[in-house]
C-alpha cells in the first residue's frame, strides 16, 4: 500500500514538472520543414493553415486561450501569423498544449509523432483515428514519422 502511494506521489510530481515541457528547437525546426519546407510554402490547406509553421486559424485561438489563462500575451492571427518570432512561440505553445491533452487521452507519455499527428490533424481528428498512427492518414503518418526522425537527429 505504501509502495502504492508513493508511486501515486512520484507520477503526480512527474506530470507536474512535465507541464512546463516544451519542444525544443529541434522539434520546431523540424515542423517547419515538413509544414512548410523551412518557410517556402507559407500557405496551405487551401488557405487555412498559415506561416512557416502552418497554424490554422482555430489552432491560433486554442494557443491564444491557453497563453491568456497564464497570463501571457497574446496576438492577432490576421497580424502575427506570418511574423516568425511570433508564429514560432504559438507553434512551441501549441505542442505543449496538444502533448499535455495526449498525456491525458493515453494515460502515457506520446511520441514526438503522435505530438505531431495532433498539431498537423488537429486533436479532434487524431481523436477519430483514436490517436493511432496506423489509423490516421498516409500523409500524415509519413510526415509524422519524418518530424520524429528529423527530431532526433543529433
Amino acid at each position: 500500500m505504501v509502495r502504492h502511494i508513493i508511486a501515486v506521489l512520484f507520477a503526480a510530481s512527474a506530470l507536474s514538472v512535465e507541464a512546463n515541457w516544451r519542444p525544443n528547437e529541434k522539434l520546431l525546426a523540424a515542423v517547419r520543414q515538413i509544414e512548410s519546407s523551412n518557410g517556402l510554402m507559407q500557405h496551405g490547406d487551401n488557405g487555412r493553415s498559415l506561416g512557416q509553421f502552418q497554424l490554422s486559424e482555430a489552432a491560433w485561438m486554442d494557443v491564444s486561450a491557453w497563453r491568456k489563462t497564464r497570463g501571457l500575451k497574446t496576438y492577432s492571427y490576421d497580424q502575427h501569423v506570418f511574423h516568425y518570432t511570433i508564429s514560432k512561440a504559438y507553434a512551441a505553445d501549441y505542442l505543449a498544449l496538444l502533448r499535455g491533452e495526449l498525456i491525458k487521452k493515453l494515460k502515457r507519455q506520446p511520441s514526438v509523432a503522435e505530438i505531431y499527428a495532433a498539431y498537423n490533424m488537429g486533436l479532434g481528428t487524431f481523436a477519430e483515428c483514436d490517436y493511432k498512427l496506423s489509423r490516421v492518414n498516409p500523409t500524415t503518418k509519413k510526415k509524422a514519422h519524418q518530424v520524429q526522425a528529423l527530431a532526433s537527429r543529433s
